[in-house]
């Protein structure tokens, strides 16, 4: 069943259904190959068809739905390539944006990545899924916030949730997350200490952690994903 979130001031019916859309799509309520049925879907968030379709064909261009003419639209299979190329993408960015933090953040900024991490361990340790994966975004997020650097996450995140629903199977497989949450405390660390060298280097290493498990959760769901995918970990 999927979620219905709550529609935000000012914003217009087609941005409303593709905030559900993707909501639902990375955290896999809605499972590759579901198709979205049009009245059942506009009936329950309480839209009309028209930015229903425009929506739909949005996320067909970028790849998180597939539209068949006269047959239906389905969620999209997770293409592992593209999800190495949005990856390949985040790793060029966020070195260079944890280089430039370490120039740029101040006392208080420290202090909110540092909460940050103290509640997502919270989280993780009490097996609330969808919350780690907002406050691991909401690390991340802040950094570009921090650096200026707003364009980019926005650039970034039309592209996360081919790579956000990868780190949801990875927690709904209940694989562990010690290495990723001990990236983000080095990071915090390096940042604190001004070392653009390491902290850059800590950014790659991080954006590279979700090839440890990739075939483990091909294993736990293989019907989520595109059939005969070859896939090349950590290729750059």
């Amino acid at each position: 069943m999927i979620l219905v979130l709550e529609k935000k001031r000012k914003e217009s019916a087609k941005e409303y259904i593709m905030r559900i859309l993707v909501d639902n799509i990375v955290n896999v309520r809605l499972k590759p190959g579901d198709q979205l049925l049009e009245r059942n879907f506009c009936e329950l968030c309480g839209v009309s068809r028209t930015p229903f379709r425009e929506a739909l064909l949005e996320l067909a261009q970028r790849h998180l739905v597939e539209i068949r003419p006269k047959i239906g639209t389905y969620v999209s299979y997770i293409d592992m390539d593209l999800v190495d190329q949005v990856r390949h993408m985040r790793s060029v960015l966020e070195s260079e944006l944890a280089r430039m933090a370490c120039k740029m953040v101040s006392e208080e900024d420290l202090e909110r990545l540092r909460a940050n991490i103290v509640r997502w361990e919270a989280c993780v340790e009490a097996d609330e899924t969808e919350e780690s994966l907002i406050l691991d975004k909401e690390f991340h997020g802040m950094l570009y916030e921090f650096c200026g650097r707003s364009y980019w996450y926005e650039l970034a995140e039309g592209l996360a949730p081919h790579f956000d629903r990868t780190s949801t199977l990875k927690y709904q497989c209940r694989l562990a997350t010690e290495n990723v949450i001990q990236d983000h405390e080095e990071l915090l660390h390096a940042i604190e200490n001004r070392d653009e060298e390491k902290a850059a280097e800590i950014a790659r290493r991080h954006l590279n952690r979700y090839t440890e498990n990739i075939e483990e959760i091909r294993e736990h769901f293989p019907d989520y994903f595109v059939p005969e995918t070859t896939f090349l970990s950590g290729k750059e």
